[in-house]
């Protein structure tokens, strides 16, 4: 009988030993951003905010660029509407022009995350940046974040406004670019995780530690504006928060620009899946490269 346990415990530890082994190499992890070599130009002319509120009130998404020849390679622009259902026609947009185009690397929006792929569907978890991904994996094409590294985006940001100010703006972006017209249920719960996600990152760390710094910091910076639980980026931000919005977007366009820049003249074919806003403003750029 000791010796029949001892036999269970064992195949039981086996069984667990193969199910976490199996769940590490299986699972998605958050694509790696592609590491830029060369000095690229941080100079691009890209479509004001202004020009581009006029344009999108003309469009609809998603809003689709392809320049081909690009240097030595080409590319290939998706902007998408965020917030797509799985079974949504844009997806089946994005299978086509995928297969047309027949990419050779591919740039998704966003960090994603971890995701097991026989249990969580990428498109229900991460909208088009996780469609892609999953094309990617499909045509075994390997495939980047566009973004910059957090601890960059946050230095460049620091240039300009202070460490406060960068850590409000980096804690509060989610969870404003997630409210419509009213504020989000359970706000100080959703704010309280993203503090403690965000909150730590290099070069922000320290600033704000709790809901309630952001309710002290509001009612001192912004006392005429609205609560910060009913801001969006659907709205005018308040004060120095409207320049930290166009500035931040600013660096991640240009980065994603350079990426694709350095992708196109190693003679790739890079297909870059990214909101539509982002697409919208980078056409100058392609137009008069």
């Amino acid at each position: 009988m000791v010796r029949f346990f001892f036999r269970f415990l064992f195949l039981v530890f086996v069984l667990v030993a193969v199910v976490v082994l199996w769940a590490y190499f299986a699972a998605w992890r958050s694509p790696e951003t592609f590491s830029i070599s060369a000095d690229r130009d941080n100079s691009y002319a890209l479509m004001s905010w202004q020009d581009y509120e006029v344009k999108a009130a003309e469009i609809l998404p998603p809003y689709i660029l392809q320049k081909e020849p690009f240097n030595e390679g080409a590319a290939f622009f998706f902007g998408a509407e965020h917030g797509r259902l799985p079974g949504d026609s844009q997806y089946r947009l994005i299978q086509k022009t995928w297969d047309e185009f027949g990419p050779t690397v591919a740039l998704v929006e966003g960090r994603l995350g971890f995701l097991f792929p026989y249990f969580e569907d990428p498109t229900e978890k991460f909208g088009e940046p996780g469609f892609v991904a999953q094309l990617a994996r499909r045509n075994d094409v390997p495939h980047y974040s566009w973004e910059l590294s957090k601890s960059d985006e946050i230095a460049l940001l620091r240039e300009k406004y202070s460490k406060e100010q960068v850590a409000l703006f980096i804690i509060l972006r989610p969870y404003w670019g997630s409210v419509e017209t009213i504020r989000l249920p359970g706000a100080d719960d959703i704010v309280t995780g993203l503090i403690e996600d965000r909150g730590t990152r290099q070069g922000i760390e320290g600033a704000i530690s709790s809901v309630a710094d952001i309710d002290r910091i509001w009612e001192r910076d912004f006392p005429d504006a609205a609560d910060w639980r009913d801001q969006s980026f659907g709205l005018a931000l308040p004060g120095y928060f409207s320049g930290l919005f166009v500035d931040a977007n600013n660096i991640r366009d240009t980065h994603m620009l350079n990426t694709v820049m350095e992708l196109t003249e190693n003679g790739e074919r890079v297909y870059v899946a990214a909101g539509w806003s982002h697409v919208v403003r980078i056409q100058p750029v392609l137009e008069n490269y």
